[in-house]
């Protein structure tokens, strides 16, 4: 029997690489290059797809990865296993499932991948001054949920 190949580099589609290409281009609400490290934008569409609830199938990955594994911060670790352990059902049972590296990423990359995808509309749909003040609008919302209970 074959062992499962522990995962290298944290992955992402075709798609979101044509994106992520158009999004330097133009600086995309600051995310190109010039103005984070792939992990943050990582880590900005891993949340959006968290926000919507909502996993996606990483479909015909880019062969080159988004980040790798030796390049991930520990910020970026912590953030990607906290959200895993959120997730788990019966914590004290599923505790040890953290231990599988191959889990753990395909959660993220599946929330990333979504977040891409949402990423993807904004970029259709909004300029960048409109979202800003949207995403604002959001945080003001979750805010005042937060604050009632």
């Amino acid at each position: 029997m074959e062992t499962a190949k522990m995962p290298d580099r944290l992955n992402y589609s075709n798609k979101a690489k044509l994106l992520l290409e158009k999004i330097d281009e133009i600086n995309y609400m600051g995310l190109g290059l010039k103005g984070i490290s792939r992990s943050e934008l990582f880590l900005f569409a891993m949340s959006l797809g968290v926000e919507s609830k909502t996993k996606t199938e990483v479909v015909n990955p880019y062969t080159g990865g988004l980040v790798l594994d030796k390049s991930i911060d520990s910020k970026t670790q912590a953030l990607i296993y906290s959200q895993f352990i959120s997730l788990l059902k019966e914590p004290d049972n599923e505790l040890e499932s953290i231990l599988n590296k191959s889990h753990v990423y395909k959660m993220a990359e599946q929330y990333a991948n979504t977040g891409f995808e949402i990423l993807a509309d904004y970029l259709d749909k909004k300029k960048p001054e409109d979202l800003v003040w949207d995403l604002f609008l959001e945080l003001d919302t979750q805010y005042e949920e937060i604050k009632q209970t």
